[in-house]
């Protein structure tokens, strides 16, 4: 015997897999990117200790000097390699700069990342070697491990990467909620979301009367029976009361799915409320045969796709 309120349950508890999933990968990336630490970079009022595992600082250089050296970094903003001399160690800075670098910077604020020495450091240490008639070995001796580089230091993109994963995290618990209170109480799960809970229970509960009465159309997962469209698909339970559906057409749409041809039809609804429900994933005979269904009730209700039956449609709506 068709079941509807076993049906939601099994859609239910197919629903919970995906919004599981999202929320532990969300809560991974909320706990393993360092964002706390990216948007409330730790103030350092001298370079050692450094801890590389938190390695965004706030720093005042009490002096900087520009190295002549300069990087073009992300989105072509330029940047200068300036150093700064303490207890015979060289640290090296990466700082904005303009088109006239200043030769020196006093008592400079910094917001930046620490990093270890790449390619680009690389290569001016050697450069700058040589204007020092010096080798690079022995200037890396002298030089501090890491740069302090604020060319490295993007917390735009960390807080739209936070507010993506917020977003999704949010809208992944939404539904596991709403998969789970349906899975527990059927009678909540939103098969008419433009009724009230209460009306929808009594829906339910009719619908499911008439369904054992057998006096129904079926087209494979969708039914018609004296007063309700019911639709007991994979991934969604839909009950819609027939004399609350003012136009009904199917439409065409594209797939997302390239190698899914057949199941790219949706039969659409207009309520009295003026609302649109569109019940998705349907071949062309599906949808074609469910509206001829519904064109055979007693109810009156506008069939087929053109502006005129759109305005007249609309003109009807309460």
């Amino acid at each position: 015997m068709i079941q509807i309120h076993k049906k939601i349950k099994s859609v239910c508890l197919t629903s919970l897999r995906l919004p599981v999933v999202m929320i532990l990968l969300c809560l991974i990336v909320l706990f393993t990117v360092p964002f706390i630490n990216v948007f409330h970079p730790k103030t350092l009022t001298q370079l050692k200790p450094i801890d590389l595992k938190e390695p965004y600082v706030t720093f005042q250089a009490k002096q900087l000097t520009y190295s002549g050296y300069d990087l073009v970094g992300f989105a072509g903003k330029h940047y200068g390699y300036y150093y700064s001399l303490e207890k015979g160690k060289c640290t090296f800075f990466l700082v904005p700069i303009s088109d006239n670098p200043k030769k020196e910077l006093k008592n400079y604020w910094i917001k930046a990342k620490i990093t270890e020495h790449d390619s680009s450091f690389d290569e001016m240490t050697e450069s700058f070697a040589q204007d020092l008639n010096w080798d690079k070995e022995s200037l890396l001796e002298a030089t501090t491990p890491y740069l302090i580089s604020n060319e490295a230091y993007h917390p735009i993109i960390y807080m739209l990467l936070f507010w993506i994963i917020l977003i999704i995290f949010l809208v992944s618990t939404k539904k596991f909620i709403q998969s789970f209170v349906g899975f527990f109480n059927p009678n909540l799960y939103p098969v008419c979301s433009f009724l009230g809970k209460t009306v929808q229970q009594e829906i339910l509960t009719e619908a499911q009367e008439e369904l054992e009465q057998g006096t129904y159309i079926q087209i494979n997962d969708m039914f018609i029976t004296e007063n309700y469209f019911i639709d007991l698909g994979k991934k969604r339970v839909s009950v819609i009361p027939l004399r609350d559906i003012i136009w009904c057409y199917r439409l065409g749409n594209f797939p997302l799915n390239p190698l899914n041809q057949n199941h790219n039809y949706s039969i659409n609804y207009m309520i009295r409320n003026g609302s649109m429900i569109s019940i998705g994933n349907k071949t062309s005979d599906e949808a074609l045969e469910i509206i001829n269904a519904i064109r055979a009730t007693e109810y009156d209700i506008i069939i087929g796709h053109s502006d005129a039956k759109r305005k007249l449609a609309k003109k009807r709506c309460e």
